[in-house]
């Protein structure tokens, strides 16, 4: 017969579960009582049972402590909490101190003996040592390339499905890690075995797979709750991925959703996988993939909300670059988007904060930052949420200590290049895009940055030059005034009249016969 100890401060608790379920019916018979913790870990320890029915608040020792004192010690077994107290943090103890279940007061009667059995089969699927050896149970699971296939492909291969008709519970951990040769390191620290033996001890049957640098459990179940399958594997990948920093270890849990077929299990794995690569790529060691629906939402609005407002803006405005790289910092830190939609909007802002820098200054991006294909690789790449942000934020500061160093500089550089070339080809038909084309920048650029430094249109520059070279060949030659004007780029003589004398008063005949008196009348004085 197995043998149970019962631990209750109220002794009427203690009687009616003694008194009111026939034990001896199970194969059950009491072998003790206490109504304090000292008491019962005294009592425990000398009677050995094999179940311990325990209260959570008792004076000297409380339930959680009761139970680790008793595996700190050594003892192997079976805990079931009996407690008023419906609080998470208690529950979520008991789990990690994988007890067989947390029941609140006032239980049936009925649901403890039933809880009671369940504790029984797993003293007895310790028992047999073939079950509890993980190499044994992975050479009876589900053939290595049925299981892919079925799992990681989602395709419906052949194989005997009656092992698993037992079952109606299935979910998919995936565990990951950015480590080098974490694999090797886990199997070593002996993690995979530990978690293995953790879920099979909380009624868990488990086929496992290493595929693709990640290693993959399908739990199997048949828990009266559903959500207590989610509840255990939460648990389980909360303790082990602690465990693993022993090791300097970083391991990152996807829990997937709870499927009621071992043919929808790829459904699973899918959300679980995804919830490992966000797990992995934020830093965080357990994520659940039941919220990948949600966030995928969530990723998609943000997504159209961001282009729209990137297609907004017209020029580069520092202020707003910066307000719009902060929103998504947060959204990011917040991790309320997936990776891949981080990695898009940030591709959006670097190409808008490109094409407007080289639209309002002119400036080549390249020339600032590099190549900007091998940018955009380096932004697509990034493998973790702190890479991508240093990503974006060295870009902004690149280009707006470039701005703020060399841009008065530039101007300066660029309208005096600009002046001297129009002084050797004034004579010449030229065009402002390709004036632009030839200074390596944006035409409207080069427009409204001349205008802007000089007081003057490019157009009224290049006019003053003409007539300024045409006054003196009209002073210091005796060329012809149609040959004049061809000199100078006028074509048409008559236009060239019109322009000269609405600058300089009168028209060039004119010009050159007052010059010429007056030479002559300063000679003769």
């Amino acid at each position: 017969m197995y043998k149970l100890f019962i631990a209750d401060d109220e002794q009427l608790v203690v009687e009616t579960l003694s008194a009111l379920i026939d034990w001896n019916a199970s194969g059950i018979r009491i072998v003790g009582t206490a109504n304090n913790g000292k008491q019962a870990l005294e009592r425990i320890l000398q009677s050995d049972p094999d179940i311990v029915l325990t209260d959570i608040r008792m004076p000297g020792l409380n339930g959680l402590e009761l139970i680790r004192a008793l595996r700190e010690k050594g003892r192997k077994a079976e805990c079931i909490i009996v407690s008023g107290y419906s609080e998470f943090k208690y529950a979520k103890e008991a789990i990690e101190l994988e007890a067989v279940d947390y029941l609140i007061k006032p239980a049936e009667l009925e649901e403890v003996a039933k809880t009671v059995s369940r504790a029984i089969e797993r003293l007895e699927r310790k028992a047999d040592q073939t079950k509890n050896r993980p190499e044994l149970r992975i050479a009876n699971a589900l053939d290595r390339a049925v299981f892919t296939d079925l799992i990681v492909h989602g395709k419906r291969p052949t194989f005997d499905q009656t092992p698993y008709e037992r079952y109606d519970q299935f979910a998919a951990i995936v565990i990951g890690s950015s480590a080098m040769l974490w694999l090797e390191r886990m199997k070593n620290t002996s993690v995979t075995d530990a978690l293995l033996s953790f879920l099979a001890n909380s009624g868990i049957f488990v086929d496992l797979l290493y595929e693709q640098q990640k290693v993959i459990l399908l739990c199997m179940a048949a828990l009266e709750d559903y959500a207590s399958l989610t509840e255990i594997m939460m648990a389980a990948a909360a303790t082990f991925s602690n465990d693993s920093s022993s090791d300097e270890l970083s391991l990152s849990f996807g829990i997937g959703p709870v499927v009621t077929d071992i043919m929808h299990a790829h459904i699973s794995f899918l959300a679980a996988d995804k919830a490992c690569q966000m797990g992995l790529f934020f830093g965080v060691p357990v994520m659940d993939g039941n919220s990948w629906p949600e966030i995928t939402r969530v990723s998609e609005r943000l997504m159209f909300d961001w282009s729209d407002k990137i297609r907004s803006f017209v020029r580069f405005e520092q202020k707003e670059f910066e307000e719009l790289l902060d929103r998504w910092m947060e959204w990011g830190t917040g991790r309320l988007i997936t990776p891949v939609t981080l990695k898009k909007v940030g591709i959006q802002w670097a190409n808008r904060l490109h094409e407007l820098i080289e639209q309002d200054y002119g400036i080549k991006i390249e020339s600032v930052i590099g190549d900007r294909t091998r940018m955009i690789d380096g932004i697509l790449e990034a493998p973790d949420w702190a890479s991508l942000q240093k990503q974006c934020q060295d870009l902004a500061q690149s280009v707006q200590f470039y701005l703020n160093v060399t841009k008065t500089t530039l101007k300066e550089k660029v309208v005096q290049e600009i002046k001297t070339y129009l002084e050797s080809h004034y004579h010449e038909n030229i065009q402002l895009d390709q004036l632009a084309e030839r200074f390596d920048l944006n035409s409207s650029y080069v427009s409204n940055l001349y205008s802007k430094s000089t007081g003057k249109t490019l157009l009224e520059y290049v006019t003053l030059l003409r007539i300024q070279k045409a006054k003196q060949m009209l002073r210091e030659s005796s060329f012809k005034i149609f040959k004049i004007s061809q000199n100078v780029g006028y074509d048409n003589q008559r236009y060239f009249c019109q322009v000269f004398k609405k600058h300089v008063g009168v028209s060039p005949g004119q010009y050159r016969e007052d010059h010429m008196i007056r030479s002559e009348g300063d000679h003769s004085s």
